[in-house]
């Protein structure tokens, strides 16, 4: 966990506005276990999964239709060792926002096989990404990102 406000404000925004697009069937995790494997349980920034809390009251989930990681001292671990983890697992749609470069990398369709994602796409502040679970909604890159310092 990385405690810079920076990163703080990243999470929360990303929970923000995902709070206002998500469907009913799924739970919003923040900071929460996911248990990947009998020896993975990676506690991504946000985690979408289907469900609601009560179904993760004896044990938590296996995969996620969204993981996303806000990134600034962690994106070379979180673009291979993440990424990896998170394809092998299944996970639908991988997001890392990377708060150095100002920019949304969106990795969609895994490969469970390689550990790797079939799709990446790499979204500036300027543009616009639909979350898998809510093609019909789009969210700024710049409303996730904290406001750019002006030194």
């Amino acid at each position: 966990m990385n405690d810079n406000s920076p990163h703080s404000t990243g999470i929360s925004a990303v929970e923000a506005l995902l709070a206002t697009i998500m469907p009913r069937g799924v739970y919003r995790r923040t900071q929460m276990p996911l248990r990947l494997g009998d020896r993975s349980m990676p506690e991504p920034d946000i985690a979408i999964v289907e469900g609601s809390f009560r179904d993760f009251e004896k044990n938590h989930p296996t995969t996620a239709t969204l993981v996303v990681e806000v990134s600034d001292t962690t994106l070379h671990f979180d673009q291979s060792e993440k990424l990896s983890l998170y394809a092998s697992a299944n996970v639908t749609e991988y997001w890392i926002l990377d708060l150095n470069s100002r920019k949304l990398e969106v990795y969609r369709i895994p490969d469970r096989s390689i550990g790797r994602y079939l799709q990446k796409r790499i979204l500036s502040e300027n543009d616009f990404v639909s979350p898998a679970f809510a093609p019909g909604c789009e969210i700024s890159i710049e409303d996730l990102l904290p406001v750019a310092s002006s030194d």
